[in-house]
């Protein structure tokens, strides 16, 4: 079987790895993200790995274009693989492979389509998540089931970590549902909309980063999970015109004493407790060293 692979980081070069090892298939083209490097830095490079593997190896900057097109055609694809491809692939793409396109999703499909799902799943306090392996159609990750990996999210700690935990359950998925893929016997569940979530684009700003403190405690717990992916992003704190990075959050949940949200309760060294609209919340920082 053809296959061709489209993707990034460490998710992409694993299941390609998987793929690479199987004896049923022809890797015939990968095609990395277009802000791939080259190199491996924070996450593996899947344009690396092809080179390293002297795999034929693509750079689509429009995969939509006729030029593109043209070349998938020429290479005769049975099934494409997506790892957290950042170009839309409308019909014509789709059209390219004989058994269509497969997505890794790093959400529980139908919930979490769209953008940012570990986020959300964050922010919405969810206490449990999921990965999915599902065909592309037209709609914004609405395509078939084929199977899913769910698993328990409450001791997790920031974005980061949720992160690489849905890496690491979508590799296991994938490679536990690779064989029935490529001898195509895999399952094809169509989705649920009655049980859809969908977050377009523009839904959430990281660049908008300020706590608000004027939240429950839960609600800013949340938010700043989500807003913690060590060490490229954090939520900032803003106390006396210096400026911090939230590391670490906890919630506390004795109700406060009626003082403004955003009062320091408590400080020391790079601890703050913070009051928030009905109780407070406990700050790990470290200080920037710009004033504002």
């Amino acid at each position: 079987m053809n296959i061709f692979i489209l993707g990034k980081n460490n998710i992409a070069v694993k299941c390609t790895e998987i793929i690479k090892k199987c004896k049923n298939t022809n890797i015939v083209g990968i095609c990395p993200n277009n802000s791939d490097t080259g190199k491996n830095e924070w996450q593996l490079s899947l344009m690396k790995y092809a080179k390293d593997n002297n795999l034929p190896l693509f750079k689509f900057k429009r995969i939509k274009s006729t030029d593109s097109l043209a070349i998938l055609k020429g290479l005769k694809i049975d099934l494409i693989f997506s790892f957290q491809y950042n170009q839309i692939l409308n019909e014509e793409v789709i059209k390219q492979s004989k058994f269509g396109i497969i997505n890794l999703h790093l959400g529980p499909l139908p919930r979490y389509r769209g953008i940012s799902p570990i986020a959300f799943a964050l922010i919405n306090g969810e206490k449990e998540f999921g990965v999915t392996l599902h065909y592309i159609d037209q709609g914004v990750d609405r395509g078939d089931i084929i199977d899913q990996l769910f698993f328990n999210i409450e001791h997790i700690k920031n974005g980061r970590e949720l992160y690489e935990l849905c890496v690491e359950k979508g590799i296991l998925l994938f490679e536990r549902t690779f064989e029935d893929i490529i001898s195509l016997r895999n399952q094809r569940v169509p989705q649920d909309d009655k049980n859809a979530l969908y977050y377009p684009m523009g839904s959430i700003d990281f660049s908008n980063n300020v706590i608000c403190p004027n939240l429950s405690t839960t609600v800013l717990y949340n938010w700043c999970k989500a807003f913690i992916f060590p060490p490229f992003q954090y939520p900032i704190f803003i106390n006396n015109n210096e400026k911090f990075k939230i590391v670490s959050v906890s919630p506390d949940y004795r109700k406060n004493n009626f003082e403004k949200p955003g009062t320091v309760a408590e400080s020391e060294n790079n601890y703050f407790k913070i009051a928030t609209h009905d109780c407070y919340l406990n700050l790990i920082v470290e200080k920037f060293n710009n004033k504002i």
